[in-house]
C-alpha cells in the first residue's frame, strides 16, 4: 500500500487538506480535509505500507485502543483505495 503521488497534503488556514494534482486533478474534483489521525496515516502510509504497521504506529503516537485504531485505519485506507488516492 502506498500513496498516489498525484495527491499532496497541504496545510491551509490551519486545516490539513489533501489536494489532487496532475492527472488526478482531471478526475477528482475537490479536496479532502483530514483530521490529526488521518493526516498521520497519510504521512506514514508509504513507510508503514500495511494496515498492521499503521495501527502499530498509531498506537505509539496516540492514546487510542487497538480495536478502535484497527476499525478507523481499515475504514479510512479502504476509502482511500476506492478513490484511487492510495494504491495497493
Amino acid at each position: 500500500m502506498r500513496r498516489n503521488t498525484n495527491f499532496i497534503l497541504r496545510e491551509i488556514a490551519g486545516e490539513n487538506i489533501l489536494v489532487a494534482t496532475g492527472k488526478a486533478a482531471e478526475v477528482f474534483n475537490g479536496m479532502i480535509t483530514l483530521n490529526e489521525v488521518a493526516s498521520f496515516i497519510w504521512s506514514n502510509i508509504d513507510e508503514c505500507n500495511t494496515v498492521d504497521k499503521l495501527i502499530s504506529s498509531i498506537l505509539d503516537e496516540f492514546e487510542i485502543d487497538e480495536e478502535t485504531a484497527r476499525k478507523d485505519v481499515e475504514s479510512f485506507t479502504n476509502e482511500l483505495i476506492e478513490m484511487g488516492i492510495v494504491v495497493e
